[in-house]
């Protein structure tokens, strides 16, 4: 084994080829293994050569006044709605999710999709993956890097869920190990609950009691004007005057802590309770504009239920739609979604598929391309990260 220490980094070597160039300086190792240790990752890229490179990162190197340690991007937000209810058997010993609606993975699962975390094969008893596995993580924070999405919208629905247990594993240790390849990603909740039913005011202190002791401590949380941020989703009966004075009165209770994003419903511009910025969350259109606050688009959506698409894949009308919410004058640019692979909206890499004369889900070979394509438009049009974000 070779050590070889380069400004404070650590590379072993036992095989394969190293090159380090630094101005002037050439170092080339011929060797048997490697490990990376200090702040060094491994970054997976498709275009790289082998599939991936070497980058040299560093919490103490100061960008901008800013290090990865207190990080925030700065407006407009590019975020993406993220979700945390998967399992599986190797990591969590059973599916979840995966089984809904009568499935039975990994000979068929809930999405009309696969996600394609290993490429170039078709393996579901690997990638119907869990959200509480390191190496899935890592696969998601190098496309999230490459998709150019600065925060995460993790879909959480109350203390003592698997949401609530997978957040916490996220934020407490996945996001802080050494070879994460996307250390300055920031999350934020999106609180769901609100959606289904009428929180009353002590649930909701409660709640955010719970949000800002085990996560928003956290330096990977989202912070807006020194605020940590929270998504609300919302119901059909959620009006002018419900769910805006309950948040606005739970949030009053704690002492106006956080940033609160409410979703919007007709008329939400003249309630007298008015949030600090408001969402829509509606997947089935491909996109749409609620300025000066957000905007949004989607890939697409087909509920694994039976039913017809609602919103049918079309890589070139996704194309245009990325294009003009980069340019919308908004705070909040919003991909819907990062994972929502039951209901067809998921980004994130994968492929269709179809149920064969065994029953058993296979590649659709008449399926809509997937694969990487979206991924690429956002990184086509979105702008680059912030000097110094990794």
């Amino acid at each position: 084994m070779l050590t070889l220490g380069i400004g404070g980094f650590v590379l072993a070597v036992e095989r394969g080829t190293f090159t380090y160039s630094r101005a002037s300086m050439l170092t080339v190792v011929e060797a048997e293994n490697s490990s990376l240790s200090g702040p060094v990752v491994l970054v997976s890229d498709s275009e790289a050569s082998g599939g991936s490179y070497l980058e040299f990162v560093s919490s103490n190197d100061n960008t901008n006044g800013q290090t990865a340690d207190n990080f925030q991007p700065s407006a407009p937000y590019y975020a993406t709605f993220y979700y945390m209810w998967y399992k599986n058997p190797s990591t969590d010993g059973g599916y979840s999710y995966w089984s809904d609606h009568g499935n039975n993975p990994p000979n068929s699962w809930f999405s009309h999709y696969l996600p394609d975390v290993v490429p170039g094969s078709f393996d579901p008893s690997r990638e119907l993956y869990s959200t509480n596995d390191y190496e899935t993580f890592k696969w998601q924070a190098g496309e999230l890097r490459k998709a150019k999405q600065e925060v995460a919208i993790a879909s959480w629905w109350g203390q003592g869920t698997k949401e609530d247990a997978a957040l916490g594993r996220i934020l407490n240790d996945f996001m802080a190990r050494a070879d994460n390849p996307y250390p300055r990603l920031r999350w934020a909740i999106y609180y769901e609950d609100e959606g289904f039913e009428n929180p009353d005011l002590g649930k909701l202190v409660s709640d955010l009691g719970h949000i800002k002791s085990a996560f928003t401590n956290s330096p990977y949380y989202l912070r807006v004007d020194g605020k940590p941020v929270i998504f609300v989703y919302a119901g059909a009966d959620d009006e002018p005057g419900s769910m805006t004075q309950r948040w606005y009165e739970a949030n009053a209770q704690m002492n106006g802590e956080f940033y609160v994003v409410l979703k919007v419903f007709p008329g939400y511009t003249n309630d007298t309770y008015q949030p600090d910025s408001w969402h829509q969350y509606a997947p089935a259109a491909r996109a749409g504009r609620h300025g000066p606050y957000s905007s949004y688009v989607s890939p697409g959506f087909w509920l694994d239920d039976g039913s017809v698409p609602r919103l049918a894949r079309d890589l070139n009308s996704f194309d245009a739609a990325v294009a003009k919410m980069v340019a919308d004058n908004v705070t909040w640019k919003l991909v819907e979604t990062w994972n929502e692979w039951g209901e067809g909206t998921s980004v994130e890499p994968g492929h269709q598929v179809r149920t064969n004369s065994q029953g058993a889900e296979e590649i659709d070979p008449n399926g809509v391309p997937f694969g990487e394509l979206y991924v690429n438009v956002l990184n086509k049009y979105l702008p680059e990260l912030e000097t110094g974000v990794n």
